[in-house]
């Protein structure tokens, strides 16, 4: 075995054509001179160039000239080049170009070895084929496999995407793109930078990991995370670890954030963001905290569960589920409820005094279901459905004036925003009321069961 690979690695470069044959010696070594319609042939692989030196005793042959080099169904085109026999490697300069049935690379200079079947190309490479195209500084291609691995200003494009790396392995019968080191995919009016990336574009899929960015061009949100798993045809994609999503509204410049260890997006209709594990929403002054999110893009709706809180201006509201309307980036409307399983607790909302002496003094309503509605980014009024209890403190004139603790099947308060007070209230069924002045204030209960104002605010974030 190990003699028949030596001749076969010593066969030698044999000249087929010349218009014009001369030898000489350089430096105790014999050459030949062969100029015009030069033609060489070592075995199936053929050799035609203007000019060429042939090395006889080392085997290789200098070539200047319109070289071309052939093997079934290769060809290799090159200005000036160097043909190697004995390892039958072919070295192109001042521009190179090899063919195949599957590919075409271009590039300022490259090598070709015959026996394996592969081309190392360098300096401004394109290679190109019916179904993607891939630009590099640096490329090598293996023809049996048709995979490409390129490095320096990488380019893939495709059908489905436009990959670009600092690196790229490309895996062509695979479908497959692994891409690392200033990662970028466009696909789909979506940009996703991460430190590596792997695409699939024969089912347009991605899963990107490290510093993970997704900007959505048509609707001006950014994703943030560890890992990103995209499945463009599915219109699905979730991002873990550390996720943080960021829209602004075009319109009136306010921004909206969302962080969560998860974060899911469905952007069939309705597309909607579901977040989950310690979830943390800010829009304008609204803000929230749940273990479960989900904000409605088209509509501007968020529905939280799993111990939500939410706070909007001096006001706090916790239930089994909220759901919140901001259209126009305003908040709207908040609906609280409790559900109909055990150990669940009643809705509650809280009210600071917005005035600085009884900052101490809290508003309160305690029933199953609570309704807040906003106008114009102040309370206008609220309903307590279902074994509703409330106590609100009374002022004149920012002076305080006592409280009121009521009860009812169901209450019903409304409010003047001039004065930042309670206008009316009414109570429905099983009607409960008591006043305290404000003399005997001491002696009256003050806070309703569950009560428990909080100060652990989200916070925003890049």
């Amino acid at each position: 075995m190990f003699c028949s690979a030596n001749i076969f690695a010593q066969e030698k470069v044999e000249l087929i054509h010349a218009d014009s044959l001369s030898g000489k010696s350089i430096n105790g070594v014999t050459v030949r001179e062969a100029k015009g319609n030069v033609e060489f042939v070592q075995g199936n692989i053929k050799v035609y160039c203007n000019t060429a030196t042939q090395y006889i005793d080392q085997n290789k042959l200098e070539l200047i000239g319109n070289v071309r080099i052939y093997q079934d169904t290769l060809t290799l085109l090159t200005n000036k080049g160097t043909y190697y026999g004995n390892e039958k490697r072919a070295v192109g300069e001042n521009g190179v170009t090899l063919k195949d049935p599957n590919a075409t690379i271009r590039a300022n200079n490259g090598v070709y070895y015959f026996n394996e079947a592969k081309a190392v190309f360098k300096g401004d490479v394109i290679i190109i084929n019916p179904e993607y195209k891939i630009t590099s500084t640096e490329l090598t291609y293996l023809r049996n496999t048709e995979d490409s691995f390129a490095k320096g200003n990488v380019v893939v494009t495709t059908d489905s995407a436009v990959v670009k790396a600092e690196n790229i392995d490309f895996y062509k019968r695979q479908f497959k793109t692994f891409a690392y080191e200033k990662v970028v995919i466009d696909s789909d009016s979506t940009l996703i930078y991460s430190d590596t990336l792997t695409h699939f574009s024969n089912v347009k899929e991605s899963f990107a990991v490290g510093n993970v960015k997704v900007e959505s061009l048509n609707n001006n949100t950014i994703l943030y995370g560890n890992t990103l798993d995209n499945f463009e045809n599915k219109n699905y994609s979730k991002m873990s670890g550390n996720s943080r999503l960021i829209q602004i509204d075009r319109n009136s410049n306010d921004t909206l954030y969302i962080y969560s260890s998860v974060m899911e997006a469905f952007r069939n209709k309705p597309e909607y963001y579901l977040a989950t594990d310690k979830v943390e929403i800010i829009r304008t002054n609204f803000y929230s905290k749940s273990g479960i999110g989900t904000f409605y893009k088209d509509s501007s709706k968020i529905a939280l569960e799993k111990e939500p809180i939410v706070w909007q201006d001096n006001m706090q509201i916790t239930g089994d589920s909220i759901y919140a309307e901001l259209p126009g980036n305003k908040l709207q409307s908040i609906f609280v409820k409790k559900l109909s399983i055990p150990n669940t607790k009643p809705s509650f909302l809280i009210s600071q005094s917005t005035i600085p002496a009884f900052s101490d003094r809290y508003d309160q309503i305690r029933s199953r279901d609570i309704y807040v509605y906003i106008q114009d980014d102040k309370l206008d009024s609220v309903k307590a459905i279902s074994n509703a209890s409330s106590i609100y403190f009374i002022y004149e004139e920012n002076k305080a004036n006592g409280v009121n603790n009521s009860e009812g099947d169901n209450i019903y308060i409304y409010l003047d925003s001039a004065e930042n007070s309670v206008s009316k209230i009414r109570l429905e069924k099983s009607v409960k009321g008591e006043y305290a002045p404000e003399s005997e204030i001491g002696k009256t209960v003050l806070t309703l069961p569950g009560f428990n104002p909080r100060s652990d605010k989200p916070i925003r974030r890049q």
